[in-house]
């Protein structure tokens, strides 16, 4: 099998045969546009392929060693209100109303102390609530348990 090669995949970039593992981070109080930058350049430094997609404001990671895609958001409550949106790339800008129905989640789901779980070599940080964030965001599926292909 040859893994991932940006130019033959859909317009998602992503590639059903390696694992899609999508990051959350939460800005808070940094410069969101300086964080992509320190982020993309260790990111680098370890030998990782890194795409910025402006667009949307999401990094995009493809690791062959792992056969594996991550996909890195940021994350911030601009207006104190209790609500976190995406804080980087053009499209939460530009098609705000649909970011604030569809892409917002109460921030009391990623508020400091994070419980964590194991991951990989070590215990990783996740949201408040278990799937409370799944449920926000997959209002009408998110009990559906869908497998990769392959499965």
């Amino acid at each position: 099998k040859q893994w991932y090669q940006p130019q033959s995949t859909g317009s998602s970039g992503i590639n059903a045969e390696y694992g899609d593992i999508d990051l959350l981070m939460v800005d808070r109080g940094e410069n969101a546009n300086r964080l992509v930058s320190e982020l993309q350049k260790d990111l680098i430094d370890q030998g990782i392929e890194v795409h910025y997609r402006d667009w949307i404001g999401i990094i995009q990671c493809y690791s062959a060693k792992y056969h594996s895609q991550l996909d890195i958001s940021i994350w911030c409550d601009y207006y104190g209100t209790g609500t976190m949106h995406r804080c980087t790339g053009m499209e939460p800008w530009v098609l705000w109303l649909h970011h604030r129905r569809k892409y917002a989640f109460p921030a009391r789901l990623v508020a400091p102390p994070l419980p964590t779980l194991p991951f990989i070599n070590g215990s990783w940080p996740v949201p408040h609530g278990g799937i409370e964030l799944q449920k926000v965001h997959y209002p009408d599926d998110w009990w559906i348990v869908s497998k990769p292909r392959g499965c």
